[in-house]
């Protein structure tokens, strides 16, 4: 929370185990994706997978969104991609604002939301960590089953 930050900047605020990820678009507030309220809306979502929920646009104070967690100025993508000029950014996110649209954990989470504010791409490094843990984690498993299917299978013989 040392730097301050500029309109257009990415957010990033680190919550117990997830980061949240919003825009900050000048005098104290943020732009940023978040699951809709549960509730009759949120059912009745054609949902394309099991993690898929109404999403919201909020446009509300960054103090207010972070609370008592640390967040940072997190540009980092901008090695990877051009960001779009500021008053672009800007424009488009309170353009969304108080829109609805799908919120999906995996495919279009807040951080992807961001960066395509930012950037006019979809990234997410939280969704490309979780895909590789979840990976290595079926990889050990399945070579542990292996192990033991061996073991089992060379005692009965």
């Amino acid at each position: 929370m040392a730097e301050s930050p500029k309109p257009g900047d990415q957010i990033e605020i680190y919550r117990l185990g997830y980061q949240h990820w919003a825009i900050y678009v000048g005098d104290g507030y943020v732009v940023h994706l978040t699951a809709a309220d549960e509730g009759v809306e949120s059912f009745l979502c054609s949902c394309p997978t099991p993690y898929t929920k109404m999403g919201v646009v909020k446009k509300e104070k960054l103090s207010e969104v972070a609370g008592k967690n640390k967040w940072k100025v997190n540009n980092k993508k901008d090695r990877k991609y051009k960001a779009r000029p500021v008053s672009e950014i800007i424009s488009t996110a309170n353009g969304y604002v108080g829109g609805k649209i799908m919120y999906d954990v995996v495919v279009h989470n807040c951080e992807h939301f961001a960066a395509i504010l930012r950037y006019g791409q979809r990234d997410s490094r939280q969704v490309e960590v979780g895909f590789w843990v979840t990976f290595a984690a079926t990889v050990a498993v399945a070579m542990g089953a292996s192990l033991v299917a061996a073991a089992i299978i060379g005692k009965h013989h």
